[in-house]
């Protein structure tokens, strides 16, 4: 093979490589009602000529204007611009870097936001209306390889305390039906025995409690009901495919209360560049953000972590130019300047965005949560050994849990 035609063929397989995420994005828009513009096929680039001659790959046609392959056409799009990125003190760490996280946690503290453990949970907030939905494109801004990565079974309800998951059934029949296959399999020898046996106790120690059991019985009701009628689309949550557009779809929420302020970045974003701002993440589920967390950096593994409340929101600066993302920065930094977000300029692509509702929370709540960062970031002190060690409150995640009667 001559070097030209190596060349091409990485090239062409950068292209497929690069197109994976958001093409994935695709399958869920499928669902959407009134959709059916969004997803034009896109015809598979021929292969190279057998030949010495020079060889010239085929574009794809472009997208219909409109549509969300043309706004993520256009966030991809090669650019630059004169100039380098400027990054404004307002989304830089502090000198102490616990402070960040420290900010986010106070505040979903004083508000008392309810956290999802889980799919159900998460389902119960959107029936209930504590979180509105973004479309995947919007005037200003465009769903970008959002929960792409989703692998979650949603007929589970997923334990915080334990960090195990709990299948979800619809009647006592059925959970007894399952708790007979499993005394029937745990009679046997070796991993899969003992397996039946430890997933026939886990279930028990929920099913055999009646609280517990009516409890998880109304989740599996708000997972199945939501999936039948999503805003006037429907998802078999047995079909592997099916389950993952839900499950996407679900991490397509916000709370109300920042979603304005998500909408105005979008907007001056949008006017001053003519392309739509790329969100990549919204509210999660705490399964989710602590699966995140093992592959993920950014994902951090705190008990509250921001985007388990549904008020942070990220911006995905991969593709923009300098005076893109300066001209973003600084409009963030402003709202920054303002008390109306906490922000940072992370590694890996992502400006994160915390919107505080209310403005800061007070300062003696912020520090109370330094240590609990400091364990989840062991470097993120100035100087570990002289921070003081805070006592006499009690476990956030049990605390908050406790406040929303779970």
């Amino acid at each position: 093979m001559t070097t030209g035609r190596k060349v091409l063929n990485a090239l062409a397989l950068l292209v497929v490589v690069g197109l994976g995420g958001p093409m994935a994005y695709r399958h869920y828009l499928l669902t959407m009602p009134g959709s059916s513009r969004a997803a034009v096929p896109v015809p598979a680039t021929p292969a190279p000529a057998p030949s010495p001659t020079p060889v010239i790959l085929a574009s794809a046609p472009a997208p219909e204007p409109g549509t969300w392959e043309a706004a993520i056409a256009q966030v991809e799009e090669v650019r630059g611009s004169a100039g380098r990125v400027l990054v404004p003190d307002e989304l830089k760490h502090y000198e102490d870097h616990r402070r960040f996280l420290a900010v986010q946690m106070a505040d979903s503290q004083e508000r008392s936001y309810r956290l999802p453990d889980g799919e159900a949970d998460l389902a119960e907030m959107i029936q209930r209306g504590d979180v509105v939905e973004m479309p995947p494109l919007g005037d200003d801004y465009v769903l970008y390889d959002l929960g792409t990565d989703a692998t979650d079974d949603p007929l589970v309800h997923y334990d915080p305390d334990s960090g195990k998951d709990v299948a979800l059934f619809p009647s006592l029949e059925a959970y007894q039906a399952e708790d007979a296959r499993l005394a029937q399999a745990a009679k046997g020898a070796g991993k899969p025995a003992a397996k039946a046996r430890e997933t026939r106790e886990l279930l028990a120690s929920f099913y055999e409690d009646p609280e517990r059991r009516e409890a998880l019985f109304r989740e599996h009701q708000a997972v199945t009901a939501l999936a039948r009628n999503f805003g006037g689309a429907s998802y078999d949550l047995h079909d592997p495919a099916d389950r993952r557009r839900f499950q996407i779809r679900l991490l397509s929420f916000i709370r109300p209360q920042a979603r304005p302020v998500l909408l105005e970045i979008a907007r001056g974003y949008h006017q001053r560049f003519g392309r739509l701002l790329p969100v990549t993440s919204m509210i999660r589920t705490q399964r989710y953000q602590k699966r995140l967390g093992r592959v993920n950096r950014n994902a951090t593994p705190v008990e509250l972590a921001p985007h388990t409340t549904g008020m942070a929101f990220d911006v995905s600066y991969k593709f923009m130019a300098p005076d893109e993302q300066n001209f973003l920065m600084k409009e963030v930094a402003r709202l920054k300047d303002a008390g109306r977000v906490e922000a940072l300029r992370e590694r890996r692509n992502h400006f994160h965005i915390y919107v505080l509702a209310d403005g800061p929370p007070p300062e003696a709540v912020i520090a109370s949560f330094f240590d609990e960062v400091e364990a989840a970031h062991p470097n993120s002190a100035p100087h570990p050994a002289a921070a003081p060690a805070v006592t006499g409150r009690r476990p956030v995640a049990r605390a908050l849990r406790g406040s929303r009667g779970r």
